[in-house]
């Protein structure tokens, strides 16, 4: 067997670990070589030049991992969090280019029989620009997509959202308050290693397929998706679509690491593509 037909036998073995993953879920703790898989299928979708949406694409495989890792994991904990608290909904959220590119999408064809939410949504992102974390706390300014006291695309939160958990509503309450800066709030980490399960292996995707990979503020990257119908395509030619919006610290070290080791194994199957 030559050595292209051994990557080709490899590849459609990555692929197919990688689909079962994102379908079936993953547990807690996985093991290394499925989030490898999971980073190959991201890559492969984002390489995809047949489909012109394919970021927003590679962002629903990333959010249906979450889903369903979450769904399998026995003996859920309970948490405070409950619809119409959405006090999380007013702090600092990032997302990188691929989450704020699929909600924009998904707003804009809702936007087809609901005249005017472009317009609403990026409204409601201005009084939101420029801020940071610390003159969010408190300020008591809502996500433009918080719509009666719930998250009006539940469905296609990023992954921020997603791990911004709490197991004591009294936490959120302070923070909504402005009360104790730099408190912690207790989460649930049944959450928060689904999400990171499902985030690192998008990261890495991104960098493979030499895409931005950096995390945006959140109602910033929208209304600049919203404003431009052409955003999605341009950020995969590589333009700087969301230059000037404010970004998030840089990974932490153990996701880093994780990314780093995930590049390294999947490095010799791009380096050698036609």
């Amino acid at each position: 067997m030559s050595s292209r037909q051994q990557q080709r036998q490899q590849e459609r073995a990555l692929g197919k670990r990688g689909e079962a993953a994102i379908s079936a879920g993953l547990p807690q703790t996985p093991q290394k070589d499925d989030i490898v898989a999971v980073a190959f299928v991201l890559a492969r979708t984002l390489r995809d030049a047949k489909e012109p949406r394919r970021a927003s694409r590679a962002a629903a495989e990333m959010h249906a991992l979450t889903e369903a890792s979450t769904r399998r994991t026995p003996g859920m904990v309970k948490l405070a969090c409950a619809k119409g608290c959405g006090y999380c909904c007013h702090t600092w959220v990032g997302a990188t280019a691929p989450e704020a590119l699929l909600l924009a999408s998904v707003i804009r064809a809702d936007a087809a029989r609901r005249p005017g939410l472009v317009d609403a949504i990026v409204a409601g992102s201005r009084p939101l620009a420029g801020l940071t974390a610390a003159q969010r706390f408190g300020a008591k300014l809502p996500c433009p997509l918080l719509v009666d006291g719930a998250c009006s695309r539940y469905r296609e939160r990023p992954a921020m959202c997603r791990q911004a958990t709490s197991l004591d509503l009294a936490g959120c309450l302070d923070e909504f308050e402005g009360k104790g800066l730099g408190g912690e709030i207790p989460v649930s980490a049944v959450y928060l290693a689904h999400t990171r399960n499902s985030r690192v292996p998008l990261v890495a995707a991104l960098r493979l397929a030499g895409l931005d990979a950096r995390t945006y503020e959140l109602s910033a990257a929208l209304a600049r998706a919203l404003e431009n119908e052409e955003a999605e395509a341009r950020w995969l030619a590589g333009e700087d679509v969301f230059a000037g919006i404010a970004q998030g610290a840089a990974e932490v070290a153990a996701a880093e690491q994780a990314i780093t080791a995930i590049l390294g194994q999947l490095s010799g199957l791009q380096r050698d593509r036609p």
